[in-house]
């Protein structure tokens, strides 16, 4: 897949843009703070309409309207050429491909698959365990839609139930809401760790390739509670009802769940420096590449937020030269990476919101 083209209207401090992106290799250049960051996210909307630095749609929205608006043309390679138009507003979203209208979200998710390489993730070893499952989760909801809508389910029925222990809800209503998140939370537990297995497998390749001195890397996913058969999350719930109201929160479940990540055998948060920790990320992030590639039979847009500024020399060298001839690469900095200047970018300056090639 490739953008050819994007426009977008009151999109943070992105009034009204218009840009060409028909390139392999597109490099937005500026200082800090003036929407380089902006235009990545909203280009990862395309995947499934969920800003990676956000949850909150009135985050997103400019000053000048209450309605954001983007729209994207694309040339991919099962759909051909498309045009993508999505609103976003304080309530919800809308979605129309080709100018019919989208009904479902999970019918539009996937489709248009990037892949987020941002900064922001470059300590994920030393990260929250919320930050971690938000990186593997925006993964799996792209690859798999049944994933996507048992996600949805799931936490929708969680903030109910919480909601719920809030206002010290009667045992009935509390069992209510419970039965019906024991389905969604055995599927999202089997999918994370059935996929994830298969995203290991290729990240540890990856990162033997990118680090200097060839070191491992694995990923244990770390259940908070023991779901595997119908009924085992109900019981669960049932068993902590009442350590659950008092804490007024739902205390084991998916939402709680954790991927500690090792090197070498060792806890990566604990042992390791700061290049091994951005390579890990790199890894995983040219793993999830490789898995669309492979799984679906299309390459997705990989989306490089400031991700190689603190890097040495020597992992920057490796990582451009494992990225795949047919990748669409859309980064941003301050300045265009030294190792790749003999490669064919266009370049486009961001200064206050606005971009000029």
């Amino acid at each position: 897949m490739r953008f050819k083209r994007a426009s977008l209207s009151n999109y943070r401090n992105i009034e009204l843009a218009h840009l060409d992106l028909d390139s392999p290799r597109v490099f937005l250049f500026g200082a800090n703070g003036q929407g380089k960051t902006n235009l990545l996210e909203a280009l990862g909307l395309a995947t499934a309409l969920r800003p990676f630095r956000t949850h909150e749609n009135r985050v997103v929205i400019g000053p000048k309207l209450d309605v954001a608006e983007l729209i994207y043309e694309l040339d991919h390679e099962d759909l051909g050429e498309t045009r993508l138009r999505a609103r976003i507003k304080k309530t919800g979203k809308e979605v129309w491909i080709d100018d019919e209208p989208v009904r479902r979200l999970s019918d539009f998710v996937g489709r248009y698959p990037t892949v987020i390489l941002s900064s922001n993730d470059m300590q994920l070893a030393r990260g929250t365990p919320g930050n971690r499952r938000r990186f593997f989760d925006a993964f799996l909801c792209g690859v798999d839609r049944a994933y996507f809508s048992a996600l949805q389910t799931f936490m929708k029925l969680l903030q109910e139930r919480n909601a719920l222990l809030k206002r010290n809800g009667s045992a009935a209503a509390l069992a209510a809401f419970e039965s019906q998140m024991d389905e969604p939370a055995r599927l999202i537990c089997r999918t994370r760790e059935r996929t994830i297995d298969a995203l290991m497998a290729r990240a540890s390749r990856f990162h033997s390739e990118l680090s200097v001195d060839k070191e491992s890397l694995n990923v244990e996913y770390k259940r908070s509670a023991e779901v595997v058969e119908p009924g085992d999350y109900l019981a669960i719930l049932e068993t902590n009802r009442k350590r659950d109201g008092y804490l007024q929160s739902t205390g084991k479940g998916p939402h709680r769940d954790d991927f500690t990540l090792f090197l070498n055998g060792m806890p990566a948060d604990d042992f390791a420096s700061e290049g091994q920790q951005r390579s890990i990320t790199l890894a995983l992030s040219l793993a999830i590449i490789e898995y669309w590639k492979s799984e679906f039979g299309f390459m997705p847009v990989a989306l490089a937020d400031d991700a190689l500024s603190e890097l040495d020399a020597k992992r920057k060298d490796r990582f451009w030269s494992v990225l795949d001839a047919e990748l669409q690469i859309i980064a941003t900095g301050t300045q265009l990476p030294a190792s790749s200047r003999s490669n064919d970018w266009k370049r486009i300056e961001v200064s206050d919101g606005t971009f000029r090639a």
